[in-house]
Protein backbone atom coordinates (compact mmCIF):
# COMPACT_ATOMS: atom_id res chain seq x y z
CA UNK A 1 0.00 0.00 0.00
CA UNK A 2 1.43 3.90 -0.98
CA UNK A 3 2.01 5.88 1.55
CA UNK A 4 1.07 9.20 2.15
CA UNK A 5 4.58 10.32 1.31
CA UNK A 6 5.49 7.83 -1.47
CA UNK A 7 2.62 9.34 -2.70
CA UNK A 8 3.61 12.91 -2.64
CA UNK A 9 7.21 12.28 -3.68
CA UNK A 10 5.79 10.58 -6.88
CA UNK A 11 3.42 13.30 -7.41
CA UNK A 12 6.63 15.89 -7.05
CA UNK A 13 7.88 14.40 -9.77
CA UNK A 14 5.39 14.51 -11.97
CA UNK A 15 4.33 17.76 -11.60
CA UNK A 16 8.19 19.37 -11.91
CA UNK A 17 8.72 17.36 -14.87
CA UNK A 18 5.77 18.96 -16.19
CA UNK A 19 6.67 22.46 -15.35
CA UNK A 20 10.54 21.45 -16.75
CA UNK A 21 10.15 19.49 -19.38
CA UNK A 22 14.16 18.60 -19.69
CA UNK A 23 14.32 17.71 -16.00
CA UNK A 24 15.85 14.60 -16.46
CA UNK A 25 18.66 16.07 -18.90
CA UNK A 26 19.59 18.66 -16.48
CA UNK A 27 20.04 16.49 -13.65
CA UNK A 28 22.53 14.53 -15.84
CA UNK A 29 24.49 17.24 -17.08
CA UNK A 30 25.21 18.21 -13.65
CA UNK A 31 25.96 15.38 -12.38
CA UNK A 32 28.17 14.59 -16.08
CA UNK A 33 29.76 17.65 -15.54
CA UNK A 34 31.15 17.01 -11.44
CA UNK A 35 31.80 13.59 -13.11
CA UNK A 36 33.99 14.71 -15.74
CA UNK A 37 35.95 18.13 -13.87
CA UNK A 38 36.07 17.01 -10.40
CA UNK A 39 36.05 12.94 -10.53
CA UNK A 40 33.61 10.62 -8.63
CA UNK A 41 32.35 13.07 -5.84
CA UNK A 42 32.31 11.60 -2.22
CA UNK A 43 30.58 14.24 -0.85
CA UNK A 44 27.52 16.85 -2.52
CA UNK A 45 25.72 18.90 -1.08
CA UNK A 46 22.15 19.01 -2.18
CA UNK A 47 20.64 22.56 -1.68
CA UNK A 48 17.05 23.40 -1.67
CA UNK A 49 16.57 19.61 -1.51
CA UNK A 50 12.65 19.81 -2.01
CA UNK A 51 11.83 15.75 -0.86
CA UNK A 52 15.50 14.55 -2.53
CA UNK A 53 14.72 14.47 -6.14
CA UNK A 54 18.59 15.29 -6.71
CA UNK A 55 20.44 13.33 -4.05
CA UNK A 56 18.24 9.95 -4.60
CA UNK A 57 19.72 10.74 -8.55
CA UNK A 58 23.38 11.27 -6.83
CA UNK A 59 23.29 7.80 -5.20
CA UNK A 60 21.91 5.76 -8.21
CA UNK A 61 24.66 7.32 -9.81
CA UNK A 62 27.61 7.35 -7.45
CA UNK A 63 26.26 4.86 -4.54
CA UNK A 64 29.06 5.40 -2.60
CA UNK A 65 28.44 9.37 -2.31
CA UNK A 66 27.60 11.05 1.18
CA UNK A 67 25.21 13.66 0.82
CA UNK A 68 23.93 16.60 2.58
CA UNK A 69 20.23 17.91 1.85
CA UNK A 70 19.71 21.14 2.74
CA UNK A 71 16.09 22.63 2.80
CA UNK A 72 14.04 24.84 5.05
CA UNK A 73 10.22 24.07 3.95
CA UNK A 74 8.85 21.90 6.32
CA UNK A 75 6.72 19.71 4.61
CA UNK A 76 9.26 19.26 2.09
CA UNK A 77 11.85 18.86 4.68
CA UNK A 78 9.69 15.90 5.96
CA UNK A 79 9.41 13.61 2.70
CA UNK A 80 13.37 13.60 1.98
CA UNK A 81 13.77 12.48 5.73
CA UNK A 82 11.05 9.62 5.21
CA UNK A 83 12.60 8.94 1.82
CA UNK A 84 16.04 8.32 3.27
CA UNK A 85 15.70 7.02 6.54
CA UNK A 86 18.07 4.61 7.50
CA UNK A 87 20.37 5.60 4.80
CA UNK A 88 23.49 6.39 6.76
CA UNK A 89 24.50 7.76 3.30
CA UNK A 90 22.37 10.94 3.77
CA UNK A 91 21.89 13.44 6.04
CA UNK A 92 18.96 15.81 5.78
CA UNK A 93 19.20 19.24 7.32
CA UNK A 94 17.17 22.64 7.71
CA UNK A 95 18.75 25.40 6.30
CA UNK A 96 17.91 28.96 5.22
CA UNK A 97 19.82 29.89 2.13
CA UNK A 98 18.59 33.53 2.69
CA UNK A 99 20.67 33.93 5.92
CA UNK A 100 24.12 35.35 4.86
CA UNK A 101 25.63 32.23 7.14
CA UNK A 102 23.77 29.86 6.04
CA UNK A 103 26.97 28.02 5.37
CA UNK A 104 28.03 28.19 8.79
CA UNK A 105 27.51 25.00 10.20
CA UNK A 106 28.26 22.42 7.18
CA UNK A 107 31.68 20.91 7.20
CA UNK A 108 33.66 22.47 4.09
CA UNK A 109 35.17 20.10 1.54
CA UNK A 110 32.32 19.42 -0.80
CA UNK A 111 33.48 17.61 -3.88
CA UNK A 112 30.25 19.08 -5.77
CA UNK A 113 27.12 21.26 -4.69
CA UNK A 114 23.94 21.03 -6.78
CA UNK A 115 20.68 22.84 -6.79
CA UNK A 116 17.56 23.00 -9.28
CA UNK A 117 14.55 25.50 -9.84
CA UNK A 118 14.77 27.03 -6.56
CA UNK A 119 17.54 30.10 -6.91
CA UNK A 120 15.35 32.29 -8.66
CA UNK A 121 13.30 32.27 -5.65
CA UNK A 122 16.15 34.61 -3.71
CA UNK A 123 17.24 38.50 -3.33
CA UNK A 124 19.50 38.88 -5.55
CA UNK A 125 22.20 39.89 -2.33
CA UNK A 126 21.14 36.63 -1.18
CA UNK A 127 21.63 34.33 -3.92
CA UNK A 128 25.12 36.29 -4.15
CA UNK A 129 25.30 34.97 -0.61
CA UNK A 130 24.48 31.65 -1.61
CA UNK A 131 27.44 31.71 -4.60
CA UNK A 132 29.95 32.77 -2.08
CA UNK A 133 29.40 30.01 0.66
CA UNK A 134 29.27 27.56 -1.90
CA UNK A 135 33.11 28.72 -2.81
CA UNK A 136 33.77 28.68 1.02
CA UNK A 137 31.82 24.87 1.28
CA UNK A 138 34.03 23.57 -1.94
CA UNK A 139 37.12 21.91 -1.59
CA UNK A 140 39.97 23.07 -4.54
CA UNK A 141 38.59 22.10 -7.74
CA UNK A 142 34.73 21.24 -6.93
CA UNK A 143 32.09 21.64 -8.98
CA UNK A 144 28.75 24.06 -7.99
CA UNK A 145 26.03 22.86 -10.75
CA UNK A 146 22.71 25.72 -10.96
CA UNK A 147 19.67 24.50 -13.06
CA UNK A 148 17.21 26.67 -13.21
CA UNK A 149 15.35 30.01 -14.55
CA UNK A 150 18.56 32.08 -16.18
CA UNK A 151 16.36 34.26 -18.59
CA UNK A 152 17.76 35.23 -22.64
CA UNK A 153 19.57 38.45 -21.80
CA UNK A 154 17.00 39.80 -25.37
CA UNK A 155 14.41 41.23 -24.00
CA UNK A 156 12.09 39.92 -27.14
CA UNK A 157 13.44 36.60 -27.31
CA UNK A 158 12.99 36.26 -23.40
CA UNK A 159 9.56 36.80 -23.96
CA UNK A 160 8.67 34.84 -26.89
CA UNK A 161 9.96 32.36 -24.60
CA UNK A 162 8.33 33.32 -22.02
CA UNK A 163 4.87 32.84 -23.87
CA UNK A 164 6.12 29.59 -25.53
CA UNK A 165 6.31 27.42 -21.82
CA UNK A 166 3.36 29.34 -20.75
CA UNK A 167 1.24 28.20 -23.76
CA UNK A 168 2.41 24.74 -23.22
CA UNK A 169 1.34 24.70 -19.28
CA UNK A 170 -1.67 26.33 -20.44
CA UNK A 171 -2.39 23.62 -22.33
CA UNK A 172 -1.18 20.50 -20.17
CA UNK A 173 -2.97 21.61 -17.08
CA UNK A 174 -6.10 22.48 -19.35
CA UNK A 175 -6.29 18.59 -19.61
CA UNK A 176 -5.92 18.16 -16.02
CA UNK A 177 -2.39 17.63 -14.77
CA UNK A 178 -1.17 18.61 -11.50
CA UNK A 179 0.47 22.14 -11.23
CA UNK A 180 3.28 23.02 -8.65
CA UNK A 181 0.92 25.06 -6.88
CA UNK A 182 -1.80 22.53 -6.69
CA UNK A 183 0.53 20.01 -5.50
CA UNK A 184 1.57 22.57 -2.04
CA UNK A 185 -2.35 23.28 -1.53
CA UNK A 186 -2.85 19.23 -1.91
CA UNK A 187 -0.03 18.11 0.03
CA UNK A 188 -0.68 21.38 3.31
CA UNK A 189 -3.74 20.07 3.17
CA UNK A 190 -3.11 17.00 4.32
CA UNK A 191 -3.99 16.38 8.25
CA UNK A 192 -0.38 15.32 8.79
CA UNK A 193 0.93 18.50 8.15
CA UNK A 194 -1.96 20.90 9.45
CA UNK A 195 -0.28 23.90 10.44
CA UNK A 196 2.50 24.13 8.79
CA UNK A 197 1.61 26.25 5.95
CA UNK A 198 2.00 29.03 7.98
CA UNK A 199 5.09 28.24 9.41
CA UNK A 200 6.16 27.82 5.45
CA UNK A 201 4.86 31.03 4.88
CA UNK A 202 6.95 32.37 7.57
CA UNK A 203 10.44 30.82 6.66
CA UNK A 204 10.25 31.85 3.04
CA UNK A 205 8.49 35.23 3.42
CA UNK A 206 11.77 36.87 2.21
CA UNK A 207 11.78 34.61 -0.92
CA UNK A 208 11.04 36.29 -3.99
CA UNK A 209 10.67 34.13 -6.73
CA UNK A 210 10.84 36.76 -9.72
CA UNK A 211 14.58 37.13 -10.00
CA UNK A 212 15.21 37.79 -13.69
CA UNK A 213 18.76 38.21 -13.96
CA UNK A 214 20.77 36.74 -17.30
CA UNK A 215 23.18 34.44 -17.24
CA UNK A 216 25.95 37.17 -17.38
CA UNK A 217 25.15 38.27 -13.73
CA UNK A 218 25.09 34.87 -12.61
CA UNK A 219 28.64 34.06 -14.25
CA UNK A 220 29.76 37.52 -13.00
CA UNK A 221 28.43 36.71 -9.00
CA UNK A 222 30.22 33.33 -8.78
CA UNK A 223 33.32 34.64 -10.13
CA UNK A 224 33.56 37.17 -7.42
CA UNK A 225 32.68 34.90 -5.19
CA UNK A 226 36.31 33.06 -5.56
CA UNK A 227 35.11 30.44 -8.82
CA UNK A 228 37.73 29.95 -11.37
CA UNK A 229 35.41 28.85 -14.42
CA UNK A 230 31.68 29.90 -14.93
CA UNK A 231 29.16 29.56 -17.44
CA UNK A 232 26.04 28.15 -18.79
CA UNK A 233 26.47 25.04 -20.20
CA UNK A 234 23.24 24.08 -21.82
CA UNK A 235 19.32 26.04 -22.34
CA UNK A 236 16.11 25.65 -23.46
CA UNK A 237 14.28 29.21 -23.50
CA UNK A 238 14.59 30.97 -20.29
CA UNK A 239 15.99 27.82 -18.39
CA UNK A 240 19.44 26.67 -18.55
CA UNK A 241 22.07 24.96 -16.39
CA UNK A 242 25.17 27.30 -14.97
CA UNK A 243 28.27 25.05 -13.45
CA UNK A 244 31.43 26.29 -12.16
CA UNK A 245 34.65 25.06 -10.92
CA UNK A 246 36.24 26.46 -7.78
CA UNK A 247 40.47 26.84 -8.44
CA UNK A 248 42.29 23.81 -7.95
Amino acid sequence: MTTLSEELRASWEKQQSIHAPDRELRFQLMLDNVELLSGRPARVLDLACGPGSITRRVLQRFPFAQVVALDIDPLLLDLARTAFAGDERVEVVEGQLADPAWDAGLAPGFDAILTSTAMHWLPPEALAGVYAGAARLLRPGGVFANADHVPLADPVLRQAADDLHAQRLRDTFSAGAESCDDWYHRAYAEPAYAGLWEERSRRLSHWIGDLLEPADWHVDRLRQAGFAHAEVVWRRGNDAVVVAVKPG
